[in-house]
């Protein structure tokens, strides 16, 4: 071996053949240790908004989440959905209505076999605000999360970005102790192989092989997006639950389908729709009307709404919408921030700086 010294000082080179000497006097000359076993592999996440075929990319190694980009306060309103609920019959045991798994919507706050009321998951109003490049969902339910006890309750919203009545993604949280954002206990899920809702969306096909949403996107600030989607307590009286979806996370699409979820008890994404997984008989029946079929069994804990659009005026046939009035739209909605006020007017015909996405009358 040559070691080449050139315009070096003679103190230094005496010092680096001393150091060489000591270095090689040490004993074993033992590499450094290596770990017991190998590190566990990365889970790998699907591009966001993917296409089957697609490479996927891997998730953020094992570590602190750095975080760029949090969502900030929101105000107003672009698309809200009232839902059915069990506030008074629900001591009774019973929904009143809102239940139809033909449909895979489902008014099922209660406990399996014994129809104890769980207000908590009980979804009276869920509300949409779009504000670039955030879409933020309210959810208002009958009871606080802190009511939740012992159960460990996810709340979300399932978009249908094609609208042929076939989920694309489901976002859901686990119930936030806090009202600052946080990106803890949030999945981003969707269906790379386009098998949500398995032969016929939304109606029943049990039982059936479906996978569902099997490919997981966003867990927890890890993904592709560290700030992809985020929840907390409602603030300032908007809900009780809020999310905030970065708009990318789902390729941006300007016009889509939405419905919220309550989900205490099957909680697992690969099912959708539940309905493809549980015959009429397996799931039972909040109704106590359905004799046969009361009380509910293998489909409980949980809630869900009806879909609403977003982007464009629904004609009614839209899978899984919502039987609502709407005023028709002639123009866009303009919002301009005040301070801590946000005021918005309907610009009729549509002018720049409308908010794309939410037609409105005046």
């Amino acid at each position: 071996m040559r070691l080449y010294f050139k315009g070096a000082p003679l103190a230094s080179v005496m010092y680096l053949l001393v150091a060489l000497t000591l270095a090689c006097a040490l004993p074993g000359g033992a590499a450094p240790s290596q770990p017991s076993s190998p590190p566990a592999a990365l889970p790998t996440s699907a591009v966001s908004g993917v296409t089957p075929g697609e490479p996927a990319l891997e998730a953020s190694p094992t570590g602190p989440v750095v975080h760029i980009l949090a969502p900030a306060e929101f105000y107003g309103l672009d698309r809200y959905i009232n839902d059915t609920v069990c506030e008074v019959t629900g001591a009774q045991g019973r929904a009143p209505g809102g239940d139809q798994i033909a449909l895979n919507r489902f008014e099922r706050p209660f406990q399996a076999s014994t129809m104890q009321y769980l207000p908590f998951l009980d979804i009276k109003r869920a509300e949409l605000n779009h504000e670039a490049p955030w879409i933020y969902i309210a959810l208002w339910l009958i009871a606080p999360p802190s009511e939740r006890g012992e159960m460990q309750p996810l709340y979300g919203v399932e978009f249908d970005i094609d609208i042929d009545g076939r989920g694309d993604f489901l976002v859901w949280g686990n119930a936030p102790t806090s009202s600052a954002w946080t990106t803890d206990g949030v999945q981003v899920w969707t269906d790379a192989n386009e098998d949500v809702g398995a032969t016929n969306p939304l109606e029943p096909d049990a039982p059936a092989a479906s996978s569902g949403y099997e490919t997981n996107i966003f867990n927890a600030g890890r993904g592709a997006d560290p700030d992809g989607a985020w929840i907390r307590l409602g603030a300032g009286g908007g809900g009780d639950i809020q999310l905030a979806i970065k708009e990318s996370l789902l390729g941006s699409p300007p016009t889509f389908m939405w419905n919220a979820w309550s989900d205490a008890g099957l909680k697992q994404p690969s099912w959708f729709d539940y309905n493809d997984h549980f015959t009429s008989a397996e799931a039972g029946s909040p109704l106590v009307e359905m004799k046969d079929l009361y009380p509910i069994k293998a489909i409980f804990a949980l809630d869900n709404t009806c879909r609403e659009a977003f982007g464009f005026t629904p004609g009614g046939s839209e899978p899984g919408v919502c039987q609502q009035a709407r005023p028709p739209a002639t123009g866009c909605l303009h919002c301009v921030i005040f301070g801590m006020a946000k005021v918005c007017t309907c610009l009729v015909p549509c002018q720049a700086g409308a908010n794309p996405g939410t037609p409105c009358s005046p």
